[in-house]
C-alpha cells in the first residue's frame, strides 16, 4: 500500500471510529504529542482530545476528497468533511488540515485543525461570523 493510500485509510479510520464511539481506537491514530485545533482552541495531547470527543455531539463524519503531500516520513493533508449531528440532523461542512508523521511504519496525526465552512468563509466556529 502506498503512503497516499495509507493516509486515506487513516482519515477514513478517524471518521469511522469516532462515529462508532470508539474513542480509544480513534486516539490511537494520533501521536502522543499531538495537537487538535477546533472551536478556536488548541488541545494538546490525547487526554485533552479525549475530553473533547466525549463532550462533543454524536453524529456522522462524512469525509470527501483529500489533497495529500508526502515528504519522506512527514505529510500534510486537507480533507472535506460534512458532520451530520445525530438527532437534529444539523449539518456542519468543514475542512480538516492535517500534519502527519510516520511512527513505527504507520501514519499518525501530529496535528489536526478543523475549520467550518460558513457563508462568511472558513471559521473556527460553525456559526457565521459577523462582518
Amino acid at each position: 500500500m502506498t503512503d497516499r493510500e495509507q493516509i486515506c485509510e487513516l482519515i477514513a479510520a478517524y471518521a469511522l471510529l469516532l462515529d462508532a464511539d470508539d474513542i480509544d481506537g480513534c486516539l490511537r491514530l494520533f501521536t502522543e504529542d499531538s495537537e487538535y485545533q477546533v472551536f478556536g482552541k488548541t488541545l494538546r495531547g490525547p487526554e485533552k482530545v479525549r475530553k473533547m470527543f466525549t463532550r462533543a455531539p454524536r453524529g456522522m463524519h462524512l469525509t470527501g476528497v483529500s489533497t495529500i503531500a508526502v515528504a519522506g516520513e512527514r505529510a500534510s493533508a486537507r480533507t472535506q468533511v460534512l458532520f451530520v449531528e445525530a438527532g437534529t440532523h444539523t449539518m456542519r461542512p468543514a475542512l480538516y488540515d492535517d500534519d502527519l508523521v510516520k511512527v513505527d511504519g504507520q501514519w499518525r496525526f501530529r496535528s489536526r485543525r478543523c475549520q467550518f465552512l460558513t457563508t462568511a468563509g472558513l471559521s473556527d466556529s460553525p456559526q457565521e461570523q459577523p462582518a
